[in-house]
């Protein structure tokens, strides 16, 4: 169920601030990251030629973003779309300043049915995004997610999700198993999937998710995120070149509750192994990147 902004409350573990509400309940037990959100935001869109979704929609009129964290893509399209209702859930539903008069926002816990009539409309939505929410559903709950989500949209209606997968890779083939970003991944992974009841590697089950619920010209691409002005092409050296810190900050946020509260580590060995990694991200002759898996899929013309 939806619920009320007095869930913006804050508890401070590790000296990281985290909300409440999230870590009571066991959900996304990330900390609140508004910088590194915006940075992600702006890298990815410009990675992805500046569109905002990959299906052919034209004059949308409802728009629902599953998981809009600092709120830049659901702005972006309020923006651009003024003749549009933008819908915005978040676990952690943070103020946005100046948001635009078509852009609506609610808390909500994913891991609930998408059914609560204050928050969702049936046969509605030209478009429903879900954007990097991996960490807080659960593995049982994703095939009901994606399900949820068929009947909100309007016939003919687009799903597009997106999500990291977040072992970060070498072009150079140059990383080794010893690494430290290597080490991250494993602790992470473990953590997540056996004592979060997490799937890190969701991005690569989207596309089989939507056709189990019954959507139509499924598709897909996998993006590599460049880290590091490795790339040949100037446009993908320039973005990643920015992307190091965010992805740095990234592994930071990621990492340090579910390391230290699922596998028993003190905060002092995840800022060691973190800060590691954050060393490897620098080595260009690394030419490391990170996936981000794009799936979308559409209703049936038959509601």
């Amino acid at each position: 169920m939806a619920y009320m902004r007095e869930d913006l409350r804050r508890v401070n573990i590790h000296e990281r601030d985290f909300q409440k509400y999230s870590v009571d309940n066991r959900i996304y037990c990330v900390p609140p990251e508004e910088d590194r959100l915006t940075a992600q935001h702006e890298l990815l869109e410009r990675l992805c030629g500046d569109r905002l979704w990959y299906p052919r929609i034209e004059n949308p009129r409802k728009i629902l973003d599953c998981g809009y964290g600092r709120g830049d893509w659901a702005v972006a399209v309020a923006e651009e779309y003024t003749d549009c209702e933008v819908t915005g859930i978040d676990i952690y539903p943070i103020l946005i300043t100046d948001q635009p008069e078509n852009l609506i926002l609610y808390g909500y816990n994913l891991n609930d049915r998408l059914n609560d009539p204050e928050v969702f409309q049936r046969n509605a939505y030209d478009l429903i995004h879900s954007r990097f929410v991996g960490p807080g559903i659960k593995k049982n709950r994703w095939a009901s997610y994606v399900r949820d989500m068929k009947p909100l949209l309007r016939p003919n209606g687009w799903l597009q999700m997106v999500e990291y997968y977040p072992n970060i890779q070498s072009d150079s083939g140059r990383l080794s198993p010893q690494s430290a970003l290597t080490r991250w991944f494993q602790a992470y992974a473990r953590a997540m999937e056996d004592y979060s009841d997490r799937n890190p590697r969701v991005g690569q089950r989207l596309q089989q998710y939507m056709l189990d619920a019954g959507l139509r010209d499924v598709g897909g691409t996998a993006i590599n995120l460049p880290i590091g002005a490795w790339h040949q092409d100037p446009i993908k050296a320039s973005i990643g070149s920015e992307s190091v810190e965010m992805i740095g900050d990234l592994l930071d946020s990621l990492a340090i509750w579910p390391l230290t509260e699922r596998l028993g580590w003190t905060a002092a060995q995840v800022d060691a192994l973190t800060t590691a990694a954050r060393r490897e991200l620098e080595d260009v002759s690394l030419k490391l990147y990170i996936p981000i898996y794009f799936a979308w899929g559409r209703r049936s013309s038959r509601a």
